[in-house]
């Protein structure tokens, strides 16, 4: 049998001070480590890509006519240092893309939430839209679901995948009336029953944590 024991503290005016303090330095810390990430990414994603280009100009000045016309490409010593280059870059970007899924289940599962509610999103068909197919392949979806599921396995944390059609951008957290219609455009949802508005994904999170405590009370 395992024992637990829930602590309350109640902390006088200055010490609530110091921990808040202590707080916002956390907080701080975290955003600006966050905002090295990022940075570190779009350096390498834009070394990546004037990488290819110019391997692809290397490819345009070594192509030569075959009898049949078509093209034959010559690959030169510099095509195949450039071509491992890109290779290597396209490597450490994968990794350091890796490296803060990693960080972000981690943050998430340590905050020891009763359970997790993630959708699962029907990215198959989402990668069809030409506008959304690059950013939906960098967020690397089914990678960050595997992580979270395993990480909350190991903290003991329900985890609850959502049903794939359950409504949850286009229900109103307010009244629960569900849209007919709501567009990828629309940042902001408002209800056209109560007229109620929030952010879209505010409002999404607030019905699927809804989702996760019907099942959980089950």
């Amino acid at each position: 049998m395992i024992k637990t024991y829930k602590v309350m503290l109640l902390p006088n005016n200055k010490q609530t001070t110091k921990l808040f303090e202590c707080a916002g330095v956390a907080r701080w810390a975290y955003n600006w480590a966050l905002e090295q990430q990022q940075t570190k990414v779009k350096k390498v994603e834009k070394k990546l890509k004037r990488l290819q280009r110019k391997l692809s100009k290397k490819y345009e000045l070594n192509k030569t006519h075959t009898q049949g016309g078509e093209y034959r490409y010559r690959k030169t010593k510099n095509i195949k240092k450039l071509e491992l280059l890109v290779l290597k870059t396209y490597r450490r970007l994968k990794n350091i893309r890796r490296n803060y899924i990693h960080q972000i289940t981690t943050s998430l599962a340590r905050t020891k939430p009763e359970y997790v509610v993630m959708e699962d999103l029907n990215t198959c068909g989402m990668l069809k839209n030409r506008k959304l197919s690059k950013a939906i392949q960098e967020q690397v979806f089914h990678e960050f679901k595997r992580q979270m599921e395993y990480k909350c396995a190991w903290n003991k944390i329900q985890f609850i995948l959502a049903d794939r059609y359950y409504p949850s951008s286009k229900t109103c957290s307010r009244c629960y009336s569900i849209k007919d219609k709501l567009s990828l455009a629309e940042r902001t949802f408002i209800c056209d029953d109560c007229g109620y508005e929030i952010d879209r994904d505010l409002n999404a999170s607030i019905n699927l944590q809804r989702y996760g405590k019907s099942i959980v009370q089950h």
